[in-house]
């Protein structure tokens, strides 16, 4: 058996014709950055014309390749930040991120109510994808005041 063949046997007891099919339709994990929604709906594309002439083992490493990217992606999606690190990822204020979560423009991720806030990096993702609202200074006032009423 030669080297091609046997990766050729392994690759298809590992991940089988029909788990390489399901590959290619994979759906997208939600706050998936646009550039890379788009390399992988082209990579997606390609892969199905690879398929279709004849190129069945090329087409299915590729599959695989782009499954290994979502899970990769959907996982760096669902880790939690704190909020400086939220804030400096995003570019803004530590404050800024503290008021979106206070008006729910980001879901809060506390395990304990008066813990710290931690945020998954798809919300984060989503929330600077949208753009944040120019800064209120009422608003910020009006926050803080309601704050200190509610935690004497």
């Amino acid at each position: 058996m030669t080297a091609s063949m046997s990766a050729e046997v392994e690759f298809g007891d590992r991940f089988g014709p029909v788990a390489a099919a399901s590959i290619a339709c994979a759906d997208l994990p939600d706050g998936l950055p646009a550039w890379l929604a788009t390399f992988v709906v082209d990579a997606q594309r390609e892969t199905g014309t690879l398929r279709e002439n004849g190129a069945h083992q090329a087409a299915t490493a590729r599959a695989v390749l782009i499954h290994r990217l979502l899970s990769a992606a959907s996982a760096w999606l669902d880790t939690e930040v704190d909020i400086f690190e939220a804030a400096r990822t995003v570019g803004v204020c530590e404050e800024t991120i503290r008021r979106a979560v206070r008006r729910g423009d980001i879901p809060d991720q506390r395990e304990r109510p008066r813990g710290h806030h931690r945020i998954k990096r798809g919300d984060l993702e989503r929330f600077a994808a949208k753009g944040s609202r120019p800064y209120d200074a009422d608003a910020d006032a009006q926050d803080i005041a309601r704050l200190r009423r509610q935690f004497p």
